[in-house]
């Protein structure tokens, strides 16, 4: 039986949530098309120990492959290994994480390899006499639309918390495969330098349940670090609009929008952010958006789900008392 099959990339100390997300949206899909068997192939290096929590998470086979060439996984080396077993197992679904390797290098890599349809940022699905339409955002994120694949094997990227993973069940058994990997992969790209970049301060965006966004109306650079303040009270990660990060006030890596990242946090918190709608597209999926802008008329009110209209001068610094004394 043909079977579904999600893909993970761990690391020694931990399994990324977007990993378990893949499992919760692999056993939903299941269900609606008769059972099929989840498998899920799990990578890195050291990372043996973590395969049993896949299997509490809803996975029925993991296959394992544990590796030094994983330890920083290359494109092509995990492309080569994707590849390999896809073709080996045939599954009929591969459900993808949406991020920078697997969803921005792997992922369409993979799906022309194979000549199999891709769906890309998928926010849920639906079956209907057994075909799947993938949801998805088009026109900016100012519209959903439901999306099918032509063929036999159909691959799709999950967007980051679109899904909530499964409460583990310990009691839960399956199947646990370690598979070969050659020691080496033509790969057309070689590594000539590293450089790694400096520490940046704060969560990472992937992880934050909370993030504090910050846009041109913050006025500058030290604007940002009110914003920091906010977010180690609320432990919080920042973020920023595209004006913001072009003019230095954040990291490019924490650039939040279509270009940049795409996050869907419990909450979001926007300060001088206009909402345009590229910087929406990457945000409007939060559970709660909060919006702290001047402008009455800010598009971003229109999407907010709590408004605030005032200067972020005379807003932020009372909300950050008020949080240090709930928290005391």
């Amino acid at each position: 039986m043909a079977s579904i099959l999600t893909f993970c990339m761990g690391t020694r100390s931990s399994i990324p949530r977007s990993g378990l997300e893949l499992l919760a949206v692999a056993r939903s899909l299941s269900q609606q098309l008769g059972s099929v068997p989840v498998q899920a192939l799990f990578l890195g290096l050291g990372v043996r120990e973590h395969a049993p929590a896949l299997i509490h998470h809803g996975a029925d086979q993991v296959l394992l492959a544990d590796h030094p060439c994983l330890e920083r996984p290359e494109d092509e080396v995990v492309l080569g290994i994707t590849e390999e077993v896809v073709r080996q197992l045939a599954p009929r679904v591969v459900l993808l994480p949406h991020d920078e390797l697997f969803g921005g290098h792997v992922g369409p890599r993979l799906a022309y390899r194979l000549k199999a349809g891709i769906v890309t940022d998928c926010t849920g699905f639906a079956v209907q006499n057994g075909d799947i339409r993938w949801l998805r955002p088009v026109y900016g994120g100012k519209a959903m639309a439901y999306m099918c694949a032509r063929g036999l094997l159909q691959v799709a990227t999950i967007r980051s918390r679109a899904f909530e993973p499964l409460p583990a069940d310990a009691l839960r058994t399956g199947e646990i495969q370690e598979i070969p990997i050659p020691e080496a992969f033509s790969t057309s790209v070689t590594v000539v330098e590293r450089v790694e970049a400096a520490e940046e301060r704060g969560l990472s965006l992937d992880r934050a349940e909370i993030i504090v966004s910050g846009g041109r109306g913050m006025g500058s650079a030290e604007g940002f670090s009110i914003l920091h303040e906010l977010a180690r009270v609320l432990g919080a990660a920042v973020g920023g609009s595209r004006p913001a990060a072009d003019m230095g006030w954040v990291p490019h890596s924490h650039l939040v929008g279509q270009t940049g990242k795409i996050v869907a946090p419990k909450l979001y918190i926007a300060v001088g952010i206009s909402g345009a709608t590229q910087h929406m597209a990457g945000a409007g999926s939060s559970k709660t958006i909060v919006a702290i802008n001047k402008d009455p008329d800010a598009p971003i009110f229109k999407l907010a789900h709590i408004g605030v209209v005032g200067e972020w001068e005379k807003v932020v610094p009372p909300l950050i008392r008020s949080f240090q004394e709930m928290r005391s």
